[in-house]
This record gives C-alpha cells, structure tokens and sequence, in this order.
C-alpha cells in the first residue's frame, strides 16, 4: 500500500491510553498484550470504539506515537473503512488525514472501554472480546 499524500505521519491517542498499554504489557498476567505493539493495540481498540459507536475526541492531550509507516496494509485498510462506512462514500478517501483522525476517536473511546473492563472482568476479558470481535467478522463474510 505505502504512504499517501493525504494519510498523516503518526497517529496516536490520549497520553492515558498510553499509560494503559505499557501497563498491560508489562502485567504478567495478561498474556493477550504480551509482546503487541502499540500498533496493534490501537487497530484493536479502534475495531472496539467502532463496534460500540463511541468515540472521544482527544484534544492537546494526543500523543502521536504510532508511525503510520509501521501499521501494515491490512490495518490501514481496517482503518480506512471506517472512513468510508461513517461517510457511505468512496471519495472520503480523497482526504486520508480526516479518516485517521476519526480512527484515532474511536481508537482512544476503544482504550477507555477495554481499561473499564478489564478493571472489572479482569485480564481474560481482551481475549474473549477478540473471539467476540473474530465471530462478527466472520458473520460478516
């Protein structure tokens, strides 16, 4: 896929979301985060906050540090569709930049939800909502 003209350098999320993950992947316990990467944290918590419809917008408090050059062309292509579903229109990809930033809500929402959670289900929770999340996919196809 590569880099496009209107797809941002970095992405990211609130510097809360931040302390989150480098919490879970240094629990031992939680063998669901073991070894991710923030990367892959965001695509998961975006899939999350676009699944339940919420998003929060992040404001100065955003801390960009996902390259977008590191997201692989699956994930970008995870990404660019929440674009086109939330505009119904192939041409929102015209402007790359808007998308990630409605990623990066969604994605920072996702974060909230998944610590709220966990904080109640404990560290088994992430795993069996990725079961959850695969089993729509699949309906899906």
């Amino acid at each position: 896929m590569g880099t496009h003209d209107t797809e941002p350098r970095d992405v990211g999320y609130s510097n809360k979301a931040v302390k989150y993950y480098k919490e879970w992947i240094e629990e031992q316990q939680n063998f669901f985060f073991l070894g991710e990467r923030q990367k892959d944290l965001f695509i998961f918590a975006m899939a999350l906050g676009k699944n339940r419809e919420q998003k929060a917008e992040i404001g100065s408090k955003k801390i960009n540090n996902i390259p977008v050059s590191a997201i692989s062309e699956r994930q970008k292509w995870a990404l660019l569709s929440i674009g086109v579903s939330e505009e119904n229109d192939l041409l929102s990809l015209k402007d790359e930049s808007s998308i990630y930033q409605l990623a990066e809500a969604y994605a920072n929402e996702g974060v909230e939800i998944l610590a709220s959670h966990m904080e109640k289900y404990g560290f088994s929770y992430p795993k069996e909502l990725s079961l959850e999340l695969k089993k729509m996919l699949d309906k899906k196809e």
